[in-house]
């Protein structure tokens, strides 16, 4: 008898285990599913807010845009991948340099990532650009843009630009144009040509750029502050 009756509660005791298994293997499915559901709850409010706060202000040319006398502003990136020159500086520099010659701003800031000593943004397309024929007193370089909610925040609080025509690829320059009206300034953008690239890279892009936009968001609804701010830069007329 008392072996049947271990048996029993030996039993009871698996039962038990096996219920408080299946209820936190639940909890577990119920949080990873919320998980993802958040997350594309977010990349939907990040793509409709890029859309809407973009919509019919980006072009392929300069001479599309309506500004006059506006600032431009060229979103940075590496000059060179595994050594070998990266088509999305090449197109974004070329891009800035047309946007001169248009006569649609009367000056350039280039905004880039300056944080380490042998790597800047700002001093290589300033660089660019003068090869370009764009005179050297019209750059100024913005040795604080991390990112591209940096850029932009520092072109009007830094720098004082009351208008901005930014210059970058569709989808990024798409961003930046939504999180300067969100911030109340007034900017258009300049398409910069979208180089062929391999569809791993494609793939590898859009991540980013899904990530970037939810990023956005999180950045446009706390206000945040750049890392770095700093005293106002004035501009040249």
């Amino acid at each position: 008898m008392p072996s049947i009756l271990s048996k029993v509660f030996a039993s009871v005791r698996t039962l038990k285990s096996l219920l408080m298994v299946r209820t936190v293997l639940r909890f577990m499915a119920c949080i990873v599913l919320g998980i993802i559901a958040l997350g594309i709850l977010s990349v939907v409010v990040a793509e409709s807010w890029v859309s809407i706060g973009s919509a019919a202000a980006c072009y392929d040319t300069p001479q599309e845009c309506e500004s006059d006398n506006a600032v431009g502003l060229v979103l940075g990136c590496s000059k060179t991948i595994r050594k070998r020159r990266n088509q999305y500086y090449q197109g974004r520099m070329e891009a800035a340099a047309e946007l001169w010659k248009s006569g649609k701003v009367r000056c350039i800031i280039v905004s880039g990532d300056n944080r380490e000593k042998y790597y800047n943004e700002p001093g290589d397309m300033e660089q660019s650009l003068i090869e370009l024929g764009v005179p050297k007193d019209r750059i100024v370089r913005d040795h604080a843009g991390l990112c591209t909610y940096d850029s932009v925040y520092r072109a009007k609080h830094i720098f004082g630009a009351d208008q901005l025509i930014i210059v970058s690829q569709p989808a990024h320059v798409s961003r930046a144009v939504a999180i300067a009206h969100s911030l109340g300034i007034p900017a258009e953008g300049l398409n910069a040509p979208l180089s062929p690239i391999t569809r791993s890279a494609r793939l590898r892009a859009w991540m980013r750029e899904r990530g970037a936009r939810v990023a956005m968001v999180y950045d446009l609804l706390s206000r945040r502050l750049p890392t770095h701010m700093g005293p106002p830069i004035p501009l040249p007329h």
